[in-house]
């Protein structure tokens, strides 16, 4: 049985990772296996194996609710945009997202909100999804939605499957840059079982008195912490990190030239063979600066398109949002001995 198991893992990796969700479809529909945990001769299926599926096993089902527990409760303390008058927005002038402007784009939270929940605020009126061209007619456009935080799904998919944290990664370290409402911080904490560390570096004050607030209220404190500073500051927590989280950092939150110099620090700070989650990809987010090194010599992508494709199954929407979630291993230094 284990045999024919990764015989159709590898069996999924041919195909392209678009097309995988309508072949387990068909698999699915075939098979029987979304309906029941065993086949017609009673032996259980393999694809719904949870060391094959670690994404799907009660304690990742519980750490889910616990997620989504939490984001019910910090709704309580923010507006619906979950942006504060405190914080100095930057809207882009050059690259990604410089097309979004603040009278037509609208910060929903992904971690706080979901699509039913954006549903139910559109029928309450308290969010809008369009607005007018020339007022009074139906002349009209749809608003810009973003979000500068994660999904429970992608905050699921980063720490059950693209790097999983089981006992192998027990007290590595996991910094999240931008830690905002510390979603990756609960996550990283309820979805590795308390096994590993994670620090997040949050600038806006009040995002961290209300981390804290999280942390010490789920008795998170013996793994978590939020530290309220410029990551800039914090070169030798930054080195120490095994992973790096990096989620909509910069681009809406400092000017280019703040940009460029965050972007140097990463580069010259992070150590090699620590791993990168990006999203958008570093590529993208770093287009409009002129980089003084080349991001090819610094980190390298990983493909991992199938893996998000088997996560996702036949769920479009979530496996466009697990690709956004880009991985890379960054580069060894090489040291150079100087001959006397």
């Amino acid at each position: 049985l284990e045999e024919a198991e990764n015989e159709f893992i590898q069996l999924l990796d041919k195909i392209e990772p678009r097309k995988v969700a309508t072949f387990l479809d068909w698999v699915m529909d075939s098979f029987s296996v979304v309906d029941s945990s065993h086949d017609r001769k009673g032996v259980r299926c393999g694809v719904e194996r949870d060391d094959l599926c670690p994404w799907k096993s009660s304690e990742v089902e519980e750490a889910n609710a616990i997620l989504k527990k939490i984001a019910l409760e910090i709704r309580v303390d923010l507006p619906v945009t979950a942006v504060l008058d405190s914080e100095n927005l930057h809207w882009p002038s050059d690259g990604l997202d410089s097309d979004c402007r603040p009278e037509t784009t609208v910060h929903v939270d992904s971690f706080l909100y979901d699509d039913d929940d954006i549903d139910d605020l559109v029928d309450e009126g308290r969010l809008k999804r369009s607005y007018c061209l020339a007022c009074g007619s139906r002349n009209i456009e749809q608003l810009t939605f973003i979000s500068h935080s994660l999904s429970v799904d992608q905050l699921r998919y980063i720490f059950t499957a693209l790097v999983p944290l089981n006992e192998a990664m027990s007290n590595r370290l996991i910094v999240d840059v931008g830690s905002r409402l510390g979603a990756v911080l609960y996550a990283s904490y309820l979805y590795g079982g308390g096994r590993v560390n994670a620090v997040g570096i949050e600038m806006v004050k009040e995002f961290c008195a209300l981390q804290e607030k999280v942390i010490q209220e789920n008795g998170m404190d013996d793994r978590i912490k939020v530290i309220n500073d410029d990551v800039r500051n914090q070169g030798s927590l930054l080195a120490s990190a095994d992973v790096v989280i990096l989620n909509n950092v910069f681009n809406f939150f400092l000017p280019p030239n703040e940009q460029l110099s965050c972007w140097k620090f990463l580069h010259e700070t992070i150590r090699g063979g620590a791993v990168i989650v990006s999203n958008p990809s570093v590529e993208t987010v770093t287009e409009h600066l002129n980089l003084p090194f080349t991001l090819n010599e610094w980190i390298t992508k990983i493909d991992t398109s199938h893996l998000a494709a088997r996560f996702a199954a036949a769920d479009d929407e979530l496996f466009e949002d697990c690709e956004k979630l880009t991985l890379y291993s960054v580069s060894r230094r090489q040291t150079h001995t100087k001959n006397e």
